[in-house]
């Protein structure tokens, strides 16, 4: 794991069990960095530019799994294994549960940023094929008879109204 991150859980009053705070610890960071990853990728490649709610997310999903194992990890070690909490505790404690959340925006973020050519690619292409649908309606309007060419639809609209 790394002698550097057991120091730091020695900095922060953690006397037993370092081994496996850091191994929670380095699990739950890597789960919300690959699902940041994974959402940016799906981002990417979908065919639709619209984003995901939040709640449909991997990452988001992901994010709720990894705090709810932190959580009862917590609960267990502080109350069955130590049976005592201290605010150095309580800081380190907090800071993985902000930490993981900007994991999974860093992760999105880079992919994003990798891809970025693509996605624009993707929404010139989008846009030129809704001007295509929206001039192609418009030509068949025209055609109809069912409006007075050349008018936009506020005036046409107007037209009907009058009767004209």
């Amino acid at each position: 794991m790394g002698d550097g991150f057991i120091t730091l859980l020695k900095a922060f009053g953690f006397k037993e069990l370092h081994t496996w705070i850091a191994v929670i610890s380095a699990l739950l960071f890597s789960f919300n960095l690959l699902g940041g990853i994974l959402t940016g990728l799906m981002v990417v490649n979908s065919s639709r530019l619209v984003q995901r709610p939040l709640k449909e997310r991997i990452s988001f999903r992901l994010f709720l799994l990894s705090e709810i194992m932190l959580l009862i990890f917590v609960l267990y070690y502080h109350t069955f294994m130590i049976e005592t909490i201290s605010t150095s505790h309580i800081i380190y404690w907090c800071s993985a549960v902000m930490i993981m959340p900007l994991l999974a925006i860093i992760g999105s973020q880079t992919i994003q940023v990798i891809y970025s050519g693509r996605t624009k690619a993707k929404q010139e292409a989008h846009k030129r094929q809704q001007q295509a649908e929206r001039a192609k309606r418009t030509q068949e309007m025209e055609q109809s008879g069912g409006a007075t060419p050349g008018l936009n639809p506020a005036e046409r609209a107007m037209a009907a109204r009058k009767g004209k």
